[in-house]
């Protein structure tokens, strides 16, 4: 397989590669993971909330940190969107990733 040069791994390379496909699998990402993905990728708003999330910022911080209002970060009641909770992600995020099925 070949690699981008700008990848120096192949874990580096799927990191992308997964991020690409959905920017939320950063609040799965462990803090070196997400360092890792943000050597690449930049300064992005997921990445820096997920770090954030790890850190146990206030919403206040986080939405300092990517620049929107913590109002941004409440539950909609009246929406009849699905809202899923940083702090329901705790339980997918434990479960590995696979490839194959992902």
């Amino acid at each position: 397989m070949h690699l981008d040069g700008q990848f120096n791994d192949l874990e580096t390379y799927v990191l992308v590669q997964r991020y690409n496909q959905d920017s939320s699998i950063t609040y799965e990402l462990t803090s070196d993971e997400l360092y890792k993905l943000m050597a690449v990728v930049g300064e992005m708003e997921p990445i820096i909330d997920a770090l954030n999330v790890l850190s146990n910022a206030s919403v206040e911080q986080r939405a300092r940190d990517i620049g929107c209002s913590p109002e941004d970060f409440e539950l909609d009641t009246d929406s009849d969107s699905e809202i899923i909770m940083v702090e329901e992600l705790e339980h997918w995020a434990s479960i590995p990733w696979d490839p194959c099925n992902g």
